[in-house]
């Protein structure tokens, strides 16, 4: 989980996790390897409501409990700082699309992390047009079908 095809959320321009080191992630996302990248794009799509949080509560489980613990906080707190009434569920996104790609959208993209020491510091460029024309590198993700998504966390919630 990082980066993001449109703004940032540490500068205008940056994800925060792209941003702790930009420098390892230019390299990474150079690499070669295999990169599904989960954005702000997508991980703030999937807002934990207060809903939500009850019904994760309702499998009366640890794991359950832990949810509502950490996400009841988490709204609290994205209340409190933002005025927001949800707060995403962002790193679960990583591990959704591994369990069901097909909850997913993905567009394939030459995707490169700006190193220059400017107001751009740390965004992942996507050039989602194709203007480029350079080889795609990044599987990133465009879109999430939230309720589906929602289920997915349920079901594992449940299984605990």
């Amino acid at each position: 989980m990082g980066g993001a095809y449109g703004n940032g959320n540490l500068t205008p321009s940056a994800e925060f996790n792209i941003f702790a080191d930009p420098e390892a992630a230019y390299i990474v996302f150079k690499s070669g390897i295999p990169i599904v990248m989960m954005g702000l794009d997508v991980t703030n799509k999937t807002l934990c409501t207060p809903e939500i949080i009850k019904r994760m509560e309702s499998t009366n489980n640890k794991a359950g409990q832990l949810f509502s613990d950490l996400m009841s906080f988490t709204l609290k707190t994205q209340y409190q700082e933002f005025g927001l009434e949800a707060g995403p569920l962002h790193d679960a996104t990583t591990i959704g699309y591994l369990v069901n790609k097909d909850l997913f959208e993905v567009q394939d993209m030459y995707v490169e992390i700006d190193i220059n020491r400017g107001p751009s510091y740390g965004r992942t460029v996507c050039d989602e047009s194709d203007v480029l024309k350079k080889e795609h590198n990044v599987k990133v993700a465009k879109n999430v079908k939230v309720d589906e998504f929602f289920d997915l966390v349920y079901e594992c919630i449940r299984m605990y």
